[in-house]
């Protein structure tokens, strides 16, 4: 019996820094191999890139209502009824090269379409698949819509077929090097790789009789476990009454899986004592394997490749149909198993190897054959081949229909900001860092800057897409470079003893992204006192929210003072996409993925009433926004004539934001909106209208949001009151108007509204966006980020401050981000040039209006009591919902104040 060794990886088999990534595994609720493959891929991820995010997506469920019951019940129906039906369709892949392409075009379409909002809510830099209908639909998606993140296939049965193997993908993977020529026949000029079986790393050799003694097993007895999978297939019984009859030598331990028909049968089979143990689903199947001298199957999947990782010797018993027989004849001609076809071939098969001989000794084959960690670093490090390698119409850069080059369309959300944008206004968003010199005392170079983005940029697929034209009536598209040149993207500027930075971090905010490359840009500010230096980060709006903004930053930080995955990501419901501890969209742990609108998968009628309640709210949003008319009147709108812009920030201590919020029983993020309206109320020109319109950015479920590409939050209009009035008077204003606009319906209308004007031509849906987005609609733009960030080192530097910058829109010049960073909430304002001379009012009128809330609040309750009425420092919770915001930022103390970009 032959077994893989696991050597430790050889040199240069890993990347130099082990950064982390998005992986996603699309497998599929059939069976239970295709999740047991991408448990072990997911436990790779995990410790060759610690901090890895892996998320899944079950293919079947994502195909369509009832989809994945359906194939289900046809395969067992097939196998166990009709077997000499699924030996002709899986020998018709073979005879006939066009019955495999049109079949693997039709599932690959209809996957592939399916699959796609998943994948690009979850955003992976690798996408790894273990069910074929899922390798089809990327297969498709590659060719059709240019998704070029590297993809690869992992074949869970030891003889792949025509189904399991794709010349689109990247790397499609076999367990054993005898597999290579029957997959290369399968699909000619696919890249083909070996790896050892994919299985979790619990499945190895190791003492049997401790093993034995852990299951319960007789010492006295050499156990056969008789396993057939989670759907107990095939000629199970048979095998076990023959097995039975051996005598007290033996002892048979049969697995039903979820057969639980064939447990009860087995249960009342007349068998001598400790004969027969009958086993349901096993948990701890690596210490079964263990104990077992023998293991007796049927299909030569996921069990048989357990089994080998173990060294337990394999016999295949009247192997199943199709897939079945393929993999026993391939095993046995490697010389990995025995096939026995009838009970006394079986019964002399376990009497030749266990019957009075000790257990056989396992024989391990050189590492030289297999991919280290399972073929993932070849994958994550894989280029494009060269156009000649590539099969004639396999290409993923080959044309699609009409001419052009496929790609990736916007969504209608992110190809929103790129036709609002205009000469005069720049849809950009990003962050301010300020940073103290390295550990060795030095300041943050570009050289540095450069060196970190030439490592993590591979691993970051957001920040490697570019938009490309995708005709004159469609929404542009999206394609992703594979290399990206770190050092285009970063610039610098040395001012001098009395510079602070603050014009160059204008300039840098006033100029526009180029759209002929990724669309983002760094600024390094270095000759500031003391070695610290400053880094302003921007990105397109249309490669993201404020959300996905941090997810992208937190990923360029140093690894070691990342804050960790599961706190520091915020998150947001996707189809069948969830965290790797979620295990969503697959039949591995407890929990279900919720489907689009947050509609959970449960019994119909549940799923009838959560649909019915999501259209009455819909409908009432609609209403609102129906009825909202314009946007006051207020000559603080007016055309901006120039895309100058000037950036004023401020601080505000966090103990006093949140002790003032508890006072007031508001979030914080209601107090800051409204020390806002205060702010504004200061400042304005008059005459002053009673009140301002801002739009303020709502994510409803953060802590499962996953991307860190595209706009995935919403937006609801509040009126900001700019009357004379107590400050606790101001604050219960916005607090009612905020939380109401929340229970109107009005997020989830206006996505559905966003939704629907994408449908539109791309001129229509650009003009409909350039009407929506201006100060017709909208006053002021307000961002909240309700996440805290600590502390972070960026290329060794680390970071002291991080403060907000918002997009402004046409005719709206006052763009305000907040963002809690450790003790303070940074405040970033962005103004037109026409206000400029209002910023170092607006900033200090902020704090003015936070000094009087907390003046009045002691003055009426006593600071103490003030103390003890509140909680324990947590922010309160709107309606159950967390607030979003339309910023980008990291983290890191500051000290309390007004200042200019500091």
């Amino acid at each position: 019996m032959n077994t893989p060794n696991r050597p430790a990886p050889p040199a240069g088999s890993e990347p130099a820094e082990r950064i982390a990534r998005r992986v996603l595994v699309v497998s599929a609720d059939i069976g239970g191999g295709h999740d047991a493959t991408g448990r072990a891929l997911e436990e790779r991820v995990h410790a060759l890139w610690p901090g890895s995010r892996v998320g899944w997506v079950d293919t079947l469920e994502v195909m369509g209502p009832g989809v994945g019951r359906g194939f289900r019940r046809t395969y067992v129906t097939n196998v166990a009824m009709t077997p000499w039906l699924y030996e002709f369709f899986w020998a018709s892949l073979w005879r006939h090269r066009w019955f495999a392409t049109s079949s693997k075009w039709f599932t690959g379409a209809w996957a592939g379409r399916r699959l796609a909002p998943a994948i690009e809510a979850f955003d992976p830099d690798l996408i790894v698949s273990t069910y074929p209908l899922g390798s089809a639909g990327l297969a498709w998606l590659r060719r059709h819509r240019g998704l070029d993140v590297p993809m690869g296939a992992w074949v869970s049965d030891f003889a792949p077929h025509p189904f399991w193997v794709y010349p689109q993908l990247d790397l499609d993977v076999v367990v054993h090097p005898s597999a290579l020529p029957v997959a290369a026949v399968a699909a000619p000029g696919a890249p083909l790789g070996v790896c050892a079986p994919p299985v979790l790393d619990r499945f190895h050799p190791g003492d049997q009789a401790e093993a034995a003694r852990r299951c319960g097993l007789d010492p006295d007895r050499a156990p056969v476990v008789v396993a057939c999978g989670s759907y107990g297939f095939g000629a199970v019984e048979e095998a076990i009454v023959a097995l039975v009859g051996i005598g007290d030598a033996v002892q048979v331990v049969a697995v039903c899986g979820r057969n639980e028909g064939l447990a009860d049968r087995l249960e009342a089979v007349h068998a001598p004592p400790g004969r027969l143990v009958v086993r349901r689903w096993v948990d701890d199947m690596p210490t079964l394997l263990r104990a077992a001298r023998l293991l007796v199957t049927n299909a030569g999947g996921a069990t048989a490749l357990e089994a080998w990782a173990t060294g337990t010797p394999v016999v295949m018993y009247r192997p199943i149909a199709a897939h079945g027989a393929a993999n026993a004849a391939l095993m046995t001609a490697a010389g990995l198993a025995e096939t026995a076809r009838d009970p006394a071939a079986l019964v002399a098969c376990v009497r030749t190897r266990l019957v009075g001989r000790p257990p056989a000794r396992l024989v391990e084959v050189p590492p030289e054959p297999f991919l280290p960690y399972l073929g993932l670093p070849a994958l994550a490090d894989r280029r494009p081949p060269a156009e000649a390698e590539v099969p004639a119409g396999s290409r993923p850069g080959g044309r699609a229909p009409g001419g052009r080059p496929p790609s990736w369309p916007l969504r209608a959300q992110d190809a929103f900001f790129v036709h609002v944008q205009s000469p005069t206004v720049a849809q950009q968003i990003g962050t301010v860092l300020d940073l103290d010199p390295r550990p060795d005392g030095r300041p943050l170079t570009r050289a540095d800057l450069t060196a970190l983005l030439a490592r993590r940029l591979p691993a970051i697929a957001t920040l490697r897409r570019r938009l490309v034209s995708r005709g004159r009536w469609r929404r542009p598209g999206w394609v992703v470079d594979r290399q990206a040149d770190a050092a285009a993207h970063v610039d610098e500027v040395r001012v001098g003893p009395d510079d602070d930075g603050g014009a160059a971090v204008d300039r840098f905010w006033s100029d526009p992204l180029a759209l002929d490359r990724p669309p983002w840009r760094m600024l390094l500010v270095s000759g500031l006192p003391d070695g610290r230096t400053r880094v302003a980060v921007k990105l397109h709006h249309c490669l993201g929210d404020g959300l996905s903004a941090i997810g992208v930053l937190q990923r360029l930080m140093d690894p070691g003072d990342r804050t960790p995955s599961r706190s520091a990501a915020p998150a947001t419901a996707v189809p069948t996409v969830a965290p790797a501890d979620d295990r969503a969209g697959a039949a591995v742990g407890a929990g279900r993925a919720p489907t689009p609108g947050g509609v959970q998968r449960g019994r119909p009628g549940e799923r009838a009433r959560e649909l019915a309640r999501q259209a009455r709210l819909t409908a009432r949003g609609l209403a609102r926004l129906a009825t909202q008319g314009p946007a006051p009147r207020s000559p603080l709108n007016r055309p901006l004539s120039s895309p100058r812009r000037r950036l004023f920030t401020a601080s505000l201590p966090a103990a006093e934001v949140l002790r003032a919020a508890r006072a007031c029983g508001a979030h914080t993020s209601e107090l800051m909106v409204a020390l806002t309206a205060g702010a504004l109320n200061r400042v304005h020109p008059a005459p002053a209208p009673p009140r301002l319109r801002a739009m303020f950015a709502v994510s409803t479920s953060p802590r499962r949001r996953a991307p860190t590409y595209g706009n995935w939050t919403g937006a609801v209009s509040l009126d900001l009151p700019l009357e004379r009035a107590a400050a606790r008077d101001r604050v219960t204003a916005v607090r009612g108007s905020l939380r109401a606009a929340l229970a109107s319906g009005e997020v989830e209308a206006a996505g559905l509204v966003m939704r629907a004007m994408g449908a539109l031509p791309a001129p229509l849906h650009a003009a409909a966006a350039r009407r929506v987005y201006t100060s017709r609609h909208l006053n002021v733009i307000v961002s909240y980020m309700p996440a805290p960030f600590r502390t972070h080192r960026l290329a060794g530097a680390p970071v002291r401050t991080a403060t907000p910058v918002v997009a402004l829109a046409d005719g709206v010049p006052v763009g305000i981000g907040v963002l809690r960073c450790g003790p303070t909430f940074e405040i970033g304002v962005l103004l037109d040039e026409s206000l400029a001379d209002s910023g170092p009012a607006l900033v200090a009128a902020l704090r003015a209006d936070l000094a009087e809330l907390l003046a009045d609040v002691d003055a009426a309750t006593g600071r103490d009591a003030v103390s003890r009425s509140g909680n324990d420092g947590g922010e309160p919770a709107v309606g159950g919902d967390e607030l979003g915001a339309d910023v980008a930022a990291s983290a890191g103390p500051a000290p309390p104040g007004v200042r200019r970009c500091a």
